[in-house]
């Protein structure tokens, strides 16, 4: 075939084919239920209560709104009377143990539990979930900085779950980043960066990321440039290609190509644990610039509470006795060290809820047990010893 355009339209006609398969027929939802025991998958709770005047819903994906939401509501709140408690998705998952069977009601989660007990024994306080999944102390700096421009969102109890593996996340995730929309926010950030601790570079990065987001949207509406990720693509070849992209977005398959995202990672994650044999339980070390990091972002917000009046308290997290995720008893002496220093030079409160969990209420997924989830009786037996033990200061 010697005709160009000819071969143009064939290679353009096989694209779209190629892509309308691919979408139509999903090859890697096929791929990962080779990984998936159904029985285990079902144990993953979907349906939980969701409430925007005591949980950021977004789960830290888009915090904006929710956090809006929140002031406008907790003005009208003496500050002593509220608190907020942040963590990892064990805040605000359920994952059933295997005695446990799904239900039709909205399951809690224990920050839920907590405040329900709270308040039916009288206490007047307004407490706020303000977690993410595989959150970072970086990131709960970077709330607290947020709060702390909000006159009616500080509050007077700042709750931290402590947990080995948050001590291994860094970086702030893309979502949060709308915060700096906030010009008071931003400024105080850029004041972070400036102080040049260990976690300043970490806040550095977010900020050129949001700069440099915002500058390719705002080049994007005042120039004929392609949506195809190249700031700088221009050219008849591309204005088409933004075209196709933009009458294909109307389509309700090409549309659901973030599902089919969704599931290649699923997939990705499923095939790590079966072929490679890396699971959540992987026994591992704390060490090197992300345990630096994190102590930095903590020892910083103990600095800032007790600078602006916030009674700071701590927690440790339950851990799975049956999915240890120490890989030696020098590591979990050193994590033990570390929490404990903390507590006694920022904390207003420490509780140890490592043990608190027994096996059987723990949470079995796709590869097993889970070191971080557990089931529904779970939450309630934490939140009972979290009640029972005084974390939240309640006033009555």
């Amino acid at each position: 075939m010697k005709n160009p355009k000819l071969q143009a339209v064939l290679a353009l006609a096989l694209t779209f084919a190629a892509l309308w398969g691919l979408l139509a027929w999903d090859p890697f939802r096929h791929l990962r239920d080779i990984f998936v025991n159904p029985a285990l998958e079902n144990a993953k709770v979907s349906s939980l209560l969701t409430d925007p005047n005591t949980q950021e819903v977004s789960d830290g994906q888009k915090p904006l709104e929710s956090l809006r939401k929140l002031e406008s509501s907790w003005c009208n709140v003496s500050k002593d009377r509220r608190y907020i408690l942040t963590g990892n998705s064990q805040t605000f998952s359920v994952l059933l143990a295997p005695s446990e069977a799904p239900q039709a009601e909205a399951d809690r989660t224990y920050p839920d539990l907590l405040l329900d007990r709270l308040n039916a024994a009288g206490a007047n306080v307004h407490g706020y979930r303000l977690s993410a999944p595989n959150i970072s102390y970086m990131e709960v700096l970077w709330y607290l900085n947020y709060l702390l421009v909000h006159p009616c969102l500080i509050p007077g109890q700042f709750v931290i779950q402590l947990n080995f593996e948050t001590f291994r996340k860094t970086g702030v995730r893309e979502g949060m980043l709308e915060l700096l929309e906030d010009p008071d926010f931003a400024s105080i950030i850029e004041q972070e960066v400036r102080s040049n601790a260990p976690y300043a570079n970490t806040f550095q990065q977010a900020i050129d990321q949001y700069e440099s987001r915002i500058a390719k949207e705002k080049g994007n509406q005042a120039s004929s440039i392609s949506k195809t990720g190249f700031a700088e693509a221009r050219g008849a070849g591309n204005v088409l290609e933004t075209k196709a992209r933009t009458a294909l977005d109307h389509l309700s398959l090409f549309r659901s190509r973030g599902e089919w995202k969704a599931e290649l990672l699923d997939f990705l994650y499923l095939a790590r644990v079966n072929l490679l044999g890396i699971t959540p339980t992987t026994k591992r070390s704390l060490g090197g610039g992300p345990l630096t990091t994190n102590l930095s972002s903590l020892e910083r917000i103990g600095e800032l509470c007790r600078r602006n009046g916030i009674l700071l308290v701590f927690f440790n997290a339950p851990q799975n006795p049956n999915a240890p995720l120490y890989r030696t008893s020098a590591d979990r002496e050193q994590y033990q060290q570390i929490i404990s220093r903390l507590a006694r030079k920022f904390g207003q409160g420490y509780f140890d809820f490592e043990n608190s969990i027994p096996g059987p209420l723990w949470g079995v997924w796709i590869d097993g047990p889970d070191p971080i989830h557990f089931g529904r009786a779970a939450h309630r037996r934490l939140a009972d010893l979290m009640f029972e033990q005084g974390v939240i200061s309640g006033k009555k």
